[in-house]
């Protein structure tokens, strides 16, 4: 994951995380699960098509499928985590 995912994590747990979710638009297209859409969820997203897009490529052999479905759900379990921490920062500070 690139370095601006990390830095959300970091804002996510910071007080004040209320002013990110008041600046993104409310439309779904800039929400994940009716959080806000920042970078970590855009690189999760990312991520996930380019892995999709690897296991769709002719030849690649079942060792590297098995792995890179792995890290499909694994991509899935961490944004789970993250909307699970906006969940509690947006709920704490009301």
């Amino acid at each position: 994951m690139d370095p601006t995912g990390l830095l959300a994590l970091k804002a996510v747990e910071k007080p004040g995380y209320k002013t990110a979710d008041e600046a993104f638009p409310h439309n779904g297209k800039y929400r994940v699960s009716g959080f806000p859409k920042d970078s970590l969820h855009i690189a999760c997203i990312g991520h996930r098509t380019r892995l999709q897009n690897m296991l769709r490529t002719p030849g690649t052999d079942q060792i590297e499928k098995s792995l890179l479905k792995q890290r499909f759900a694994n991509l899935s379990a961490a944004q789970n985590g993250y909307i699970e921490m906006q969940k509690k920062a947006l709920t704490k500070e009301k």
